[in-house]
């Protein structure tokens, strides 16, 4: 009788923690869109609403810094920073001159506006030609369902989670790439009107930048896009994308990155970058 009660109390108490058990909470409900690509087996390993057309905000700036490579210019050549209508720069002012190669660190390390814009007016073509080049690139990498009105990511940019990771499979062989997402804090060097030389100290927005093998990552936000994120990374001879677009908040699109970490990778880096992804950027 003693050894029944005993099993039954046992019971009960299973019971009871399971009946307390968290609520589990949908895809849907932390992203319009997720891809997780494993390059290395070339299979997609998860995905939801992958062709989901949706904007992107400042992942954005990966295409921009891509086509100015593509289009071999002059890195070093200094272009004058112009005043522009959109958000102000932390880093940059009007009359300032700036290396192409320092606004494209400043492009993907600081997610600067003006230093994408300005890259874009400054190409030889022009800021139009700038933009179909945007497009006709696109269209080459094999992105049919993207679309780029501007090089910043402010406007509504659109793309697809599926899209996005052929884009970090071509943009990932330029250095500058993984030069910025490997950066966690440079200076830029500008020139301001007097001909004097001043550093700019930059950061960069994501805490685990030169912890982890990353060859491409950019993340985003605007009100229209919520919270995106594209990453490439390797561990333990394994490849592998990341995309998310479309989460509701900075904490929700952080929780399930890291929860697609753990997936696939160990439990000791996993927990590492768990640690530093919920402070990933401030201002995206």
């Amino acid at each position: 009788m003693t050894k029944f009660v005993v099993i039954v109390v046992l019971l009960l108490s299973s019971a009871g923690a399971w009946s307390k058990k968290p609520l589990q909470i949908s895809i849907a409900e932390q992203a319009q869109s997720i891809l997780v690509f494993d390059r290395t087996s070339n299979r997609v390993v998860e995905g939801f609403n992958t062709t989901a057309q949706l904007p992107i905000a400042s992942i954005t700036k990966l295409m921009t810094v891509y086509v100015v490579l593509e289009s071999n210019v002059d890195l070093n050549e200094l272009v004058t920073i112009k005043r522009q209508r959109i958000e102000g720069s932390r880093n940059l002012t009007p009359g300032m001159r700036v290396s192409r190669r320092e606004l494209i660190t400043l492009s993907l390390v600081a997610s600067d506006n003006l230093a994408a814009k300005t890259l874009a007016l400054a190409h030889p073509g022009g800021y139009d030609d700038f933009i179909n080049l945007m497009n006709s690139t696109a269209a080459k990498i094999g992105m049919v369902d993207t679309v780029y009105v501007e090089p910043t990511g402010l406007l509504l940019n659109k793309s697809t989670a599926w899209d996005l990771h052929l884009l970090n499979g071509a943009v990932k062989k330029y250095k500058e790439f993984a030069s910025a997402a490997m950066t966690a804090q440079t200076t830029a060097d500008t020139v301001n009107l007097k001909g004097i030389i001043k550093h700019v100290m930059i950061r960069n927005t994501s805490m685990f930048a030169g912890k982890y093998d990353i060859s491409v990552g950019k993340t985003g936000f605007t009100n229209p896009a919520g919270w995106c994120i594209s990453m490439s990374m390797t561990h333990k001879g394994k490849e592998f994308d990341i995309v998310v677009l479309g989460s509701p908040d900075k904490k929700t699109r952080n929780n399930l990155v890291s929860a697609k970490l753990r997936d696939y990778m160990n439990t000791i880096t996993a927990s590492a970058v768990i640690k530093d992804i919920a402070v990933i950027e401030e201002a995206q």
